[in-house]
C-alpha cells in the first residue's frame, strides 16, 4: 500500500529531525488560521508549512518530507471528507499542539450530522498524548464535547479576547493588542476567530508582542479567501470554498460595502440530504437581511436558493451555465460596484473571476 508506506516514511523522517508539529482542523478557517500562525511563529522560529492546500494522506506526508532539518515547528492542516481520515493523518503528524477552529456544516453530506462532524474532527486527539495542548474555540457549541476528549491541556480562544476598536467593513478591523493599535486587513467576524486562535498560539510559544504586531501588519490574505481586489470596481474573492456558515459570513462582509453591492454565488457542495434545505435557508436569510442589491446565481442548488428571495428590491438572476453568467456580469457591472464571489471549490468560479478582473481590475 503506497499511501501507507508514504505515511510511514514521513513518520520516520519527522522523528529524525525532532521538529514539533501544530495541526489544525475545523469546518472553516483552517487555511487562514494556518497562515496567520505561520506568519506569527516565523518571527521567532524556523517554521515549515504546506505548499497550497496539501492536507490529505498524500499531500501531508509530502509536506513533512520537504521539511528542512533545522525546522523548529511544522504547521499542518488536516482535511477530511469522511470519518477515519483525520485519525490516519494525526497518527502520522503526532501533534504537540492542535487547533480546532469550529464545527460547521462542511461535508455533512458524507458524515450525516454535525455531531458526526464533531466526532470526526475530534479524531485529531488520537495522535496526541497527555503532554499535548489543544486550542479550542470557547464560543463554539461543541466546545464542551471537544474539551472532554482532549488528552492534554486545553487552551481557549474566543472572539471576546480581542479588543476591536473599529469595524471597517470590507477593509477589516482596527484592533488594539498589547496597548498598540493595528489594522487587521481581513474582513468578517469569522476572521476574528481565526485571528484569536493565531494570537493564542503565538503567545503560547512566547513570541514577543512587538513581533506578533509586525507579523499581523504584514499579513495578506490567501487567494480566494476574503481577498479584496480594487480597480474600477471592488472584488471580494471568497470563492475557494463555501458552506452555509461561510456563505452568510461572506454576504455580511458584502453588506458593509459602499455603492451597489452584487453577490455572485454558486452551489455549496457535499451537504447530502440537507442540500436543498440549507440552500433554501440561505436564500431566506438573504431575503430577510437584504445584503445586496443584485444576486447572480449559477447552479442547480443555487436555483433553490434564489427562489426564496421574494423582496422586489433585490434583483435576482439565475444561470444554468457559466458562459451566460460571465456575459451578463460584464454588461451589468458598472464602475464603483462591489462584487462578491462565493461558492464551493467544485463550482470553479475562478474563471468567472478572472474574466471580470480582466475587464474591471
Amino acid at each position: 500500500d503506497t499511501i501507507k508506506a508514504l505515511g510511514r516514511v514521513a513518520i520516520t523522517y519527522k522523528n529524525e529531525i525532532f521538529a514539533s508539529t501544530i495541526a489544525i482542523t475545523g469546518s472553516a478557517g483552517k487555511t487562514t488560521t494556518r497562515e496567520l500562525i505561520v506568519k506569527i511563529l516565523s518571527q521567532k522560529y524556523n517554521v515549515h508549512t504546506a505548499k497550497k492546500n496539501f492536507n490529505n494522506e498524500i499531500g501531508l506526508p509530502l509536506t513533512i518530507l520537504e521539511t528542512p532539518p533545522d525546522t523548529h515547528l511544522i504547521v499542518l492542516e488536516l482535511g477530511m471528507n469522511h470519518r477515519g481520515e483525520i485519525s490516519r493523518l494525526t497518527n502520522i503528524v503526532k501533534p504537540f499542539a492542535s487547533v480546532i477552529t469550529n464545527i460547521g456544516y462542511a461535508h455533512i453530506g458524507n458524515l450525516g450530522s454535525r455531531d458526526n462532524i464533531a466526532r470526526a474532527k475530534a479524531e485529531i486527539f488520537e495522535g496526541m498524548n497527555r503532554g499535548s495542548y489543544a486550542f479550542l474555540n470557547k464560543d463554539d457549541e461543541y466546545y464542551v464535547f471537544l474539551k472532554k476528549l482532549a488528552p492534554g491541556e486545553v487552551i481557549n480562544f474566543s472572539i471576546k479576547d480581542l479588543n476591536v476598536v473599529e469595524d471597517k467593513g470590507i477593509d477589516g478591523y482596527e484592533i488594539e493588542y498589547a496597548n498598540t493599535k493595528f489594522d487587521f486587513i481581513l474582513p468578517g467576524k469569522h476572521n476574528l476567530y481565526n485571528l484569536s486562535a493565531a494570537l493564542k498560539v503565538g503567545e503560547f510559544f512566547k513570541v514577543d508582542s512587538k513581533d506578533i504586531l509586525k507579523a499581523l501588519r504584514d499579513f495578506r490574505p490567501v487567494s480566494g479567501r476574503s481577498e479584496v481586489l480594487r480597480g474600477k470596481i471592488t472584488i471580494i474573492n471568497d470563492a475557494y470554498n463555501a458552506n452555509p456558515i461561510s456563505m452568510k459570513y461572506a454576504l455580511e462582509i458584502l453588506s458593509r460595502a459602499k455603492g451597489r453591492r452584487i453577490a455572485v454565488i454558486s452551489d455549496m457542495l457535499e451537504l447530502g440530504k440537507y442540500k436543498i434545505r440549507l440552500h433554501e435557508e440561505v436564500g431566506q436569510w438573504i431575503n430577510e437581511n437584504k445584503v445586496a442589491e443584485e444576486i447572480f446565481a449559477y447552479g442547480d442548488l443555487s436555483y433553490r436558493l434564489v427562489k426564496q428571495i421574494s423582496d422586489k428590491s433585490i434583483k435576482v438572476y439565475w444561470f444554468s451555465n457559466k458562459e451566460e453568467l460571465k456575459e451578463k456580469l460584464k454588461v451589468s457591472i458598472t464602475e464603483g460596484d462591489t462584487v462578491l464571489f462565493k461558492a464551493s471549490h467544485g463550482m470553479a468560479l475562478w474563471d468567472v473571476i478572472e474574466e471580470i478582473k480582466k475587464n474591471f481590475i
